[in-house]
């Protein structure tokens, strides 16, 4: 008995055909779900980096903030120079007077003299070597300053180190301005937004210690009857107060800063935010912080930060 074989049996083409469509829709998926992953992966790291870059550069800021006026003493007329805290270019910056400059280490420190002029310091407790020094009495009045390293005058006095390329308080101080810069903004920043940059003593140029940051505002809290409790607060800094009044009534220092979270997400929508004549804001204790004039901004993921910060050196 013979059997019959069909030589020519194979797949049909609908079958290949349906076959074809159920590989490609496979495919697809597994595609999308990559692209997926892969911009969660790249929002996550650039939301990592933004939060390690804040973490650094906020922490400056706050030991800025908590050394205005350390060192600077009190002369017979306390001046626009001795002006502890100042708001500079139409308040788009923020002036801070100190003689400790917390990335100088040979600022840091103080000594004590209690003999007579011309010796050595009796207690010394510098971060590093400095003959440059600025005297205070036990009065909080300027004694004068030295560039020896030895005591000007007879008395209990206290030694603060100075930068000599200080500008303020008669070259004694140094004057540290935070400002907002477009320059070398990062790539996954919106365009419109800056980033914070510190500079010391008129230095060219500044250091970013924010990137993504699309507004900058300042505020203090006062306590104007001197009763040790603030009256007013989150006002303006206006330059009104005198320096000397300003010594006595400044209690906290307020930084609001509106940063932006992650890069660009076309699927994402920001909602939390109102509109005026000037733009699109976000209201916090009042005060208005402007995101990108820009419809666009709506991609972007938006945070308020704000430090509240007492100084702790100011000689009343």
């Amino acid at each position: 008995m013979r059997f019959k074989t069909d030589r020519n049996k194979g797949y049909s083409l609908i079958e290949v055909l349906i076959t074809l469509f159920i590989v490609s829709l496979i495919l697809s998926a597994a595609y999308f779900t990559y692209v997926s992953i892969f911009k969660s992966m790249k929002g996550e790291s650039e939301s990592v980096e933004l939060q390690m870059e804040k973490i650094v550069g906020l922490e400056l800021l706050r030991l800025d903030l908590e050394h205005v006026g350390y060192g600077i003493g009190k002369p017979l007329t306390i001046g626009t120079d001795y002006l502890i805290i100042e708001s500079i270019n139409d308040g788009k910056e923020l002036l801070i007077r100190s003689t400790l400059n917390n990335t100088n280490n040979s600022t840091i420190g103080w000594v004590l003299c209690n003999n007579n002029a011309g010796n050595d310091p009796v207690l010394v407790e510098l971060e590093a070597p400095n003959d440059n020094l600025v005297f205070v009495d036990n009065e909080g009045f300027v004694a004068g300053s030295v560039n020896d390293g030895l005591c000007p005058s007879d008395g209990i006095l206290i030694g603060f180190p100075f930068d000599p390329a200080s500008t303020g308080c008669g070259g004694t101080c140094s004057e540290i301005i935070y400002y907002l810069s477009n320059t070398n903004l990062p790539s996954h920043c919106h365009p419109q937004t800056y980033n914070l940059l510190r500079k010391v003593n008129n230095a060219p140029g500044g250091n970013p210690l924010l990137s993504c940051v699309a507004d900058f505002k300042f505020t203090v809290d006062l306590d104007r009857n001197e009763d040790n409790v603030v009256d007013l607060r989150d006002q303006i800094i206006d330059n009104t107060l005198s320096p000397a009044e300003l010594r006595l009534q400044l209690k906290k220092i307020n930084v609001y800063l509106l940063v932006q979270e992650g890069g660009f997400n076309p699927d994402y929508e920001f909602k939390n935010y109102s509109s005026d004549s000037d733009g699109n804001y976000i209201t916090v204790n009042g005060i208005k912080l402007y995101l990108p004039d820009s419809s666009d901004f709506k991609h972007y993921r938006w945070k308020v930060i704000k430090l509240s910060v007492k100084p702790m050196s100011i000689i009343k």
